[in-house]
C-alpha cells in the first residue's frame, strides 16, 4: 500500500534519508502547510535524532543524527505505513457512511 504514495525511501551519499513521492502527490510537496506538518511529525517521531528537513517538488530529504540513519529510516517507514493505513480506514468509514445515507 505504501507504494501507492511513495516511490522509494533511500539514502543519499551523505546518509540523508530521501523519500521520493509518486507523481500525483507532487502538488502538495511545496505547500507551506504540508512542509510544516511533515516537520512537526518528524520532530515527534524522531525526537532529538531529527536535524533537518529539505523539501523538493518530488522528494523530501531528512538529515538525522550521525549513527541514527537506519533506525530513523525504519521509524519513518513505519510512520508512513501507519498514516496511510489510518487514512484508508477513514476513507472506508466515509464510504460506508455515504452508502448508508444513499440507502435511506
Amino acid at each position: 500500500m505504501l507504494e501507492m504514495f511513495i516511490k522509494s525511501i533511500t539514502f543519499d551519499d551523505e546518509k540523508r534519508i530521501v523519500v521520493k513521492v509518486q507523481d500525483h502527490l507532487k502538488e502538495y510537496m511545496t505547500k507551506e502547510e504540508y512542509k510544516k506538518q511533515v516537520k512537526e511529525t518528524l520532530e515527534k517521531v524522531l525526537g532529538q535524532d531529527f536535524i533537518k528537513l529539505e523539501v523538493a517538488p518530488s522528494s523530501a530529504r531528512i538529515t538525522v543524527a550521525e549513527g541514527k540513519e537506519e533506525s530513523a529510516k525504519a521509524k519513518i517507514e513505519q510512520e508512513l505505513k501507519d498514516a496511510i493505513q489510518m487514512a484508508m480506514q477513514m476513507m472506508q468509514q466515509m464510504n460506508n457512511k455515504n452508502n448508508k445515507n444513499q440507502d435511506q
